[in-house]
């Protein structure tokens, strides 16, 4: 995350005027190294479609072809970013140090549809608040909105659907599109009052247990793990809420994304509370790629609840606290 960060902060600073090609991609220039290394640009796939060395005297430059405008990944020796390209010339010069990027300094010419995205890159710090804003309509090509939307990676139904909208059909063959219009689907199942995904995890008998089997009752959902503090703390003032409400209308299912059932059954033992306890057997995730439950119901940390209405849908997202025991009320009047 590091190295991707220091790319993206030297595209954002760089010198920048337009460079017009021949209706097709060629990367170019100079870049003093500290060591000879390689340029390669990389679509979503991870399949290289242009690279060149860099040699002692820091010229470099690629063949020309044509692209697909699309969100590809720009690697320098070790260093990568994401980048929007379409098909013309990019010049890059200046100074590149592998082992400190931030000591680099570089200015790049022909990315000005890329830089142009930054002006609606979402602002807000709450991952679950970031937005697209909606004066991006009417100004961005069906490449740029895809790109955008990928780039961006937030979890706004609206957002990603504006930015979809912006494509038409017979245009979204670029793999950034093709990423989009997944996503829309998947977020589609986040909106309050979308049908909540179901699923099937195991209990502490060995069951199955699916959602679809509480059909009729409003369930809270809790995702959480047994190294996770707040999750712990987020567990034992929801006891409080379920003593007070509880009835056969309501049911609350802790879900455990621990990656050892040992260490799942331990927290069950520790916390002997009186509802459903599942475990996700997949684990929450080593790197920034979520497992299937948490594409699924739209959250990257724990803990993280939901609370489903008696028809299956969703009422309330990202609840805490006092918040659970309002959205249950509310369901129930």
């Amino acid at each position: 995350m590091k190295k991707k960060y220091y790319i993206l902060t030297l595209l954002l600073l760089c010198g920048i005027s337009t460079v017009w090609g021949e209706g097709r991609l060629k990367i170019s220039g100079k870049l003093r190294v500290i060591k000879p290394t390689q340029l390669e640009i990389k679509d979503l796939k991870g399949k290289t479609v242009l690279s060149s060395a860099i040699g002692k005297d820091g010229l470099f430059e690629t063949e020309s072809i044509e692209i697909v405008p699309d969100v590809y990944t720009l690697c320098i020796g070790k260093t990568e970013q994401n980048i929007y390209l379409e098909n013309n010339t990019v010049d890059i010069k200046g100074f590149f140090d592998e082992l400190h990027p931030e000591k680099s300094s570089l200015t790049f010419t022909g990315i000005d549809a890329y830089l142009a995205l930054q002006n609606y890159m979402p602002t807000e710090k709450d991952p679950d608040e970031r937005t697209i804003p909606v004066s991006a309509k009417g100004n961005l090509t069906p490449g740029q909105a895809a790109a955008l939307a990928y780039i961006a990676n937030i979890s706004d139904y609206r957002s990603n659907k504006m930015l979809l909208d912006l494509i038409p059909t017979d245009k979204r063959t670029s793999q950034s599109a093709q990423w989009l219009v997944a996503r829309v689907e998947v977020l589609s199942h986040q909106v309050i009052g979308a049908e909540c995904p179901d699923f099937t995890f195991v209990d502490t008998t060995g069951k199955q247990v699916s959602l679809k089997d509480f059909r009729g009752k409003i369930v809270v959902l809790d995702f959480c793990a047994s190294w996770c503090g707040p999750c712990r703390k987020e567990m034992r003032s929801m006891l409080t809420i379920y003593n007070d409400l509880k009835a056969d209308d309501l049911e609350f299912i802790s879900v455990s994304l621990d990656d050892k059932e040992a260490n799942w059954r331990k927290m069950v033992e520790e916390e002997k509370l009186p509802w459903v306890m599942l475990w996700d057997n997949e684990g929450f995730p080593k790197d920034s790629k979520p497992n299937k439950i948490q594409d699924a119901y739209g959250f990257f940390s724990i803990p993280f609840l939901v609370v489903v209405d008696k028809k299956g849908k969703l009422a309330a997202r990202n609840v805490r606290g006092e918040q659970v025991r309002e959205a249950i009320l509310k369901l129930r009047n």
